[in-house]
């Protein structure tokens, strides 16, 4: 029996070999047109078979861009790698090498980039606007609108009436297209924030409200509220909003986003921080 193996898997070693000695399975040589297939294929293969940024991957990407590299995508794959891992000069370079192969449709990740994970506003609003004249139009990044982004970047650059303008046109646009229960309610919210800063409290507080009713529960409509009534010398408003901020917030809603903090984060001590000012206020009014 154990002779019968024997000469079973002798067998088998001798035809796998001969059908081995069929094929080629390695040629120092490739047409132009079989690299280029293969790249795709190892960009397909490469972010589905191994976690972003690990070895395999890596190496599936350096020899796809050895093959072919003219494709977009697997420039901004390695960029992507080095955001999530901190490595920033590689992440200009990798990026950077994307988007002249293809601003259409990567100018507007890197200003997405620039924007939430770098701050920095100014390269952020250059490559929304690379992305737009690419497109021939005001177009969307990780789902999220350029001219929106936009608002958000002037507001960081302290350009106030410039991010109402870029706020607008997005709320406008939306509301125009699909309806007001459309809009991103952090466009809304960012809007109130550049009236507050541009003293039209009025218009903030009114922008706020339209941000309620998309999102009801969201703290930092309350915080916001609570400080302009604080301002007002509403005191006893400013507690009761003061004490609607602190109970959503401690549900978790908040503005917030992975990886990075928002521009004006509210945080729990900010909370404790006004309604202790509101406190010695009424104290000291008394």
């Amino acid at each position: 029996m154990v002779r019968s193996l024997t000469y079973f898997h002798s067998l088998l070693i001798i035809l796998a070999l001969a059908s081995f000695s069929q094929k080629e399975w390695y040629k120092k040589e490739l047409s132009e047109e079989i690299e280029k297939q293969y790249a795709k294929q190892l960009l397909e293969g490469g972010s589905y078979s191994s976690y972003q940024g690990s070895v395999p991957e890596q190496m599936h990407y350096y020899e796809a861009i050895r093959m072919d590299s003219s494709i977009a995508e697997l420039w901004r794959e390695f960029g992507t790698a080095r955001v999530k891992r901190g490595i920033l000069d590689e992440m200009y370079y990798f990026y950077g090498e994307a988007v002249e192969r293809d601003p259409a449709v990567w100018a507007g990740f890197r200003g997405y980039l620039y924007l939430y994970f770098y701050r920095d506003f100014e390269r952020a609003i250059a490559d929304f606007n690379l992305g737009d004249q690419a497109n021939g139009q005001v177009d969307y990044s990780q789902g999220q609108n350029h001219d929106y982004m936009r608002g958000i970047a002037y507001y960081g650059l302290n350009n106030y009436p410039q991010a109402l303008d870029q706020l607008n046109s997005y709320i406008d646009q939306t509301i125009e297209e699909a309806g007001a229960e459309w809009v991103d309610v952090y466009a809304l919210l960012y809007k109130g924030l550049s009236l507050i800063k541009l003293d039209r409290i009025d218009e903030a507080l009114k922008t706020f409200d339209e941000a309620e009713k998309i999102y009801p529960k969201l703290s930092d409509l309350f915080y916001h509220r609570a400080r302009m009534a604080f301002m007002k010398g509403e005191y006893t408003q400013a507690l009761e909003l003061i004490g609607i901020t602190r109970n959503y917030f401690s549900e978790g809603y908040y503005h917030q986003r992975p990886y990075v903090e928002v521009l004006d984060q509210i945080y729990l001590q900010d909370i404790d921080q006004l309604e202790g000012e509101v406190r010695e206020a009424i104290s000291g009014s008394g």
